[in-house]
């Protein structure tokens, strides 16, 4: 039995720019409030406080998981951290929804795994684009086999920085770089399509070949390919980048016709750069036209995420993205970062205490 109606009061660890596009979800969440937010400075926590009306601000991370009024926590903190305060929560008895990518590798994710369960928390790695019914229908029509059996994938996620930043997503430290940023939405998609394709949730790969281009002075990935072969048969060609606006369509390619979606990663929200339509088009090969696939929009796809996981928070995880679908998705970016050449300093010295 699920929590279909329980009002989740959140707090959000973190007040970057993403976790302001949470909490103003929030406001238009049918069951969640935003009760409390913690940043590393008292300012910082205030100042995001009168933004978004937030009763409970604290100077601290760990301030913020002591309150108990709150249930669940969204971790919007940089990548190397989401390892160290997903397992805090755990231990604080709070439920996680933990910015993508998990952790910065598979062994993190295996720890961070047998903290929640020992714990008995929910936690979902925040992929938002997997609760939309955009993508939910998408995997009944290739369930369905509607263009038969899938043999390529082609996802692509990318943008330009233009030139170097002072930013957490081009600092070697903090896990950034294309792979992890938005080349994990890729990996995610195409396991999930060629999972789909064959009746199950998600399907790991069996080879995954890279490349990539990686910044001399911030030693991370700026752009980067992949081919990615699964046991189907099928193979996902995934594009990603920080220095390159490219087209974001993906597109699935069957024996009997193919699928085109115009924005897979952000349905119906013109603002986080995607199409504002919720739709996508099924042709088939013995027919001469496509068939539109639309959906209703207006409401936040951080919201549709946050009353998504509502239904689950009893059953400690989401269907939408399965604690096995996110080891084998960092098991996948692990292979595909040591491709590249992409490595982490975090990595050497992790401050994990268990």
């Amino acid at each position: 039995m699920n929590g279909a109606d329980k009002i989740i009061n959140w707090g959000i660890l973190g007040t970057g720019n993403i976790a302001h596009k949470f909490a103003s979800a929030l406001t238009m969440c049918k069951t969640g409030k935003l009760v409390g937010v913690g940043s590393r400075t008292q300012n910082s926590a205030i100042s995001f406080a009168m933004e978004f009306n937030v009763p409970h601000y604290y100077g601290s991370y760990t301030s913020l998981l002591s309150d108990p009024e709150i249930d669940a926590i969204y971790i919007s903190l940089p990548n190397h951290l989401h390892a160290e305060w997903t397992i805090a929560c755990a231990r604080a008895g709070k439920h996680v929804l933990c910015e993508k990518p998990l952790t910065v590798n598979y062994d993190e994710a295996i720890r961070v795994i047998k903290e929640i369960e020992a714990n008995d928390v929910f936690l979902m790695e925040a992929f938002m684009y997997r609760c939309h019914p955009q993508t939910v229908r998408l995997t009944e029509i290739l369930r369905n086999k509607e263009i038969g059996d899938v043999r390529l994938i082609e996802a692509c996620f990318s943008y330009n920085m233009k030139g170097h930043k002072l930013d957490i997503r081009q600092q070697n430290e903090a896990a950034g770089g294309a792979i992890m940023d938005v080349g994990c939405y890729t990996m995610s998609m195409a396991r999930l399509i060629a999972g789909a394709a064959i009746g199950k949730d998600f399907s790991d790969p069996i080879s995954v070949k890279g490349n990539g281009y990686i910044c001399k002075q911030s030693c991370i990935d700026e752009w980067a390919t992949a081919s990615v072969m699964f046991p189907s048969g099928a193979i996902a060609n995934l594009t990603c980048g920080l220095q390159i606006a490219i087209s974001r369509e993906l597109r699935i390619w069957g024996s009997m016709g193919h699928i085109i979606v115009p924005n897979p990663w952000t349905p119906g929200d013109a603002n986080l750069g995607g199409d504002q339509s919720n739709r996508f088009l099924v042709y088939h090969e013995d027919k001469s036209t496509s068939r539109e696939e639309k959906f209703e929009g207006g409401k936040p796809i951080y919201a549709v995420e946050a009353d998504a996981i509502s239904h689950y928070i009893a059953t400690r995880q989401a269907p939408y993205m399965t604690w096995a679908d996110s080891l084998g998705n960092m098991l996948a970016l692990d292979a595909w970062r040591k491709q590249v050449g992409v490595s982490f300093n975090c990595e050497k010295s992790s401050k994990i205490n268990l």
